[in-house]
């Protein structure tokens, strides 16, 4: 018969042993629900903004009408044709038939006075010089698959100045439908264009500021872009 000696020590390590034994299952899931939640709490997202009013935007208009050429594009919808005496082509003006291009924001939406001036060469009507203003708006989004911020121009009504007006739905149609094809959407921002490096010596290196998505907001004083960052060593 074997003699089994317990000692209040071995008895003590004994019961300690058997305690982690029952316990270590549930350490071992409150560990892991502890990753699992810490790895869920995602940080609170960079944003910085930018807040452009309307003021910029028509100091804009203007220094692009004071240093550059007049936008134009040509027409080439409608049986429009152009020759060296009749280019049929529209021009965007700094003002037309006491219209001024500007800028202005309400109800969430930028709209404004477009004045243009040029002509319209079909075989039916002969070369037409026409001149004038639109009601204009521009819808800003944000299209993933280009990473940018775009805008595209649309018009809602022609005011044509001395032109038949039986050349105003068909005009209104053309133009659109030639800034559709060759011009909207228009890239504003890139994310690649709004991203930066930041040096910073005493950490010895430096950290990419990655822009990785952009949001306008129009209110009734002011266009807000939002935009998210991400920070990387670069």
């Amino acid at each position: 018969m074997g003699l089994k000696l317990q000692t209040p020590l071995i008895r003590s390590i004994s019961s300690g042993c058997l305690m982690l034994l029952i316990l270590a299952p549930g350490f071992a899931q409150d560990s892991a629900a502890t990753r699992e939640r810490r790895t869920a709490v995602s940080p609170t997202p960079a944003e910085a903004t930018i807040t452009i009013n309307e003021q910029f935007l028509n100091s804009f208009l203007t220094a692009m009408f004071d240093n550059l050429n007049e936008p134009s594009m040509p027409l080439t919808m409608g049986g429009a044709q152009s020759t060296s005496q009749c280019a049929s082509e529209i021009r965007l003006k700094r003002e037309a038939a006491g219209m001024r291009t500007a800028v202005r924001f309400e109800e969430g939406h930028i709209r404004g006075p477009l004045a243009f001036a040029g002509a319209y060469n079909a075989s039916l009507v002969g070369c037409v010089d026409f001149s004038g203003w639109a009601d204009s708006e521009v819808v800003l989004s944000y299209d993933s698959s280009r990473r940018a911020l775009v805008a595209r121009f649309q018009l809602l009504n022609i005011h044509l100045n001395n032109t038949p007006t039986m050349l105003n739905g068909p005009l209104l149609s053309m133009v659109q439908g030639t800034i559709d094809r060759r011009y909207n959407p228009v890239e504003v921002f890139t994310l690649e264009k709004l991203s930066t490096r930041v040096e910073i010596p005493p950490a010895g290196g430096a950290l990419q500021l990655r822009a990785k998505e952009i949001r306008p907001e129009i209110t009734s004083s002011a266009l807000t872009l939002h935009i998210i960052y991400e920070f990387v060593k670069a």
